[in-house]
């Protein structure tokens, strides 16, 4: 990993070190804007076509395995397994002391940019809120989006879900600088040249700026 990586590695980690320490095990920790908005983005993985039962989950940027407890406690969904990565140890400390009896989780820190895997360890990948900050000069979204992509396709056995914030933006809401918005088009014609079975989820409310899926399959 270039030393570019490295230096956006450790910025985002200190950027949810800090929001830790600020707000503790709080929504906004993480940048979300709700736990509302959080569980609609959520339920849309599930309305993807991609049945989760009995299946081993790895969820690439975890922070405290949220989502773990929305699919299993929320949902009620019988999943084999849970691997939560995330890039923060301070969050992945708060995710393990949380589900610390909990047999079908775990969690490691791990930076997905150096995930080199000869074979799956999951079924399923989910990676939601990843990409999404706007790294402007000082490296190409796009190339980031799609190292992070390839290497976290790498790591699954089945399906990838990935989410995106869209140009197709909402006219209610304002564009942020601070953001980037993947153009769907783009994103779709790159996940072709991982997999022929791939679909794109642009049909879903704004939360509160339009939002996609893409869904790779193996």
């Amino acid at each position: 990993m270039d030393a570019v990586l490295k230096n956006i590695s450790t910025n985002m980690i200190e950027r949810y070190s800090n929001r830790y320490k600020k707000l503790g095990r709080n929504i906004k920790t993480l940048g979300w804007g709700s736990v509302e908005q959080q569980l609609y983005r959520f339920e849309q993985t599930l309305q993807t076509g991609v049945d989760f039962s009995d299946k081993r989950i790895l969820d690439i940027g975890c922070g405290f395995g949220d989502y773990y407890d929305y699919i299993t406690a929320q949902r009620k969904i019988e999943i084999q397994s849970y691997q939560g990565y995330d890039l923060n140890d301070d969050l992945i400390n708060a995710a393990q002391q949380e589900y610390i009896n909990d047999s079908k989780s775990a969690f490691q820190v791990s930076n997905i940019l150096e995930k080199k895997v000869e074979e799956p360890v999951a079924d399923i990948g989910v990676m939601l809120g990843v990409l999404n900050l706007n790294f402007k000069e000082e490296y190409d979204n796009y190339a980031y989006s799609k190292k992070i992509i390839t290497n976290a396709f790498s790591l699954v056995k089945d399906y990838l879900i990935v989410d995106f914030l869209s140009t197709n933006l909402d006219s209610s809401y304002p564009k942020e600088d601070f953001i980037f918005y993947h153009n769907p088009a783009q994103m779709l014609e790159f996940a072709f040249s991982l997999s022929e079975n791939v679909s794109l989820k642009h049909d879903y409310a704004s939360i509160p700026q339009k939002e996609f899926m893409l869904i790779i399959k193996k």
